[in-house]
């Protein structure tokens, strides 16, 4: 059976949560319309790199996930949004999974990107996740990463090695195109949903997109650039799991000389 992926861009709006909010709401109802089974928005949806993110920072369970529940109430789809989430005195950059039944898992970027100043030096204003997270979908086993994560293409790999099918994957940059996708897509045989926003970021500059959804041969299924709007695609886990023992790219490493 085919898993429908429709993977959102929308613009970053830097600081205005509220309309961000219902963006992503609206945007949601058209994935949901269009029977989707899950959705995903890109890094840091709600609130994006501004002076008082912290102020503006959610907790887990906070209204907007509260909101995508609500919505996906009488569905079995889920919802991947980027959270900036308040966690006592830290905050963090976040994907949560959400369910009608609410939070089914919840990944925190782990590789914070430090090669900048300002607001866009993460560590000086985050805290680092300190694990990978994988969720169910379906019978599947997935997997996320945020921006920074995907340029380490360990990451992959390791989501490949825990028989992942699927990795979605979050962004909050220029751009994130399908030539920055289909090689750790092929060499691990995996189906990749990447989502970025488009727009104007906090500096002003035009942001262009690039969402996409990648087949575990590299191949381009759907893409979007430079306006706002969702892709959708079918997708089938089990055909990659399938590729992957036949991928000598993935099926000759030496996990024993790597440590």
């Amino acid at each position: 059976m085919p898993i429908r992926i429709a993977v959102v861009q929308q613009n970053g709006n830097p600081g205005r949560v509220d309309e961000n909010r219902t963006k992503a709401l609206s945007f949601a109802e058209q994935a949901l319309a269009r029977d989707a089974d899950v959705m995903l928005f890109h890094e840091e949806l709600l609130v994006g790199y501004v002076e008082n993110l912290q102020a503006l920072a959610e907790p887990l369970h906070g209204p907007t996930t509260q909101a995508f529940q609500a919505l996906l109430q009488g569905t079995d789809a889920l919802i991947i949004y980027g959270l900036t989430e308040r966690d006592g005195v830290d905050t963090y950059i976040a994907a949560p999974v959400v369910s009608r039944n609410g939070v089914i898992a919840n990944y925190r970027k782990t590789h914070l990107w430090w090669a900048a100043e300002g607001l866009r030096h993460e560590p000086s204003f985050y805290k680092a996740g300190d694990g990978l997270v994988t969720f169910d979908l379906e019978g599947y086993t997935c997997g996320l990463m945020v921006c920074y994560d995907g340029d380490f293409p360990e990451m992959t790999r390791a989501y490949a090695n825990l028989g992942c099918s699927v990795v979605f994957w979050m962004n909050n940059r220029n751009s994130r195109g399908h030539a920055e996708v289909r090689d750790l897509a092929a060499r691990n045989s995996m189906w990749m949903a990447v989502s970025c926003c488009c727009g104007p970021d906090e500096t002003g500059h035009i942001c262009r997109g690039g969402s996409n959804i990648t087949g575990p041969s590299g191949d381009l299924l759907a893409e979007i650039w430079d306006q706002e709007g969702i892709i959708v695609w079918d997708v089938y886990p089990e055909a990659a799991l399938v590729q992957r023992q036949q991928n000598p790219w993935f099926m000759g490493q030496r996990q024993d000389l790597y440590r």
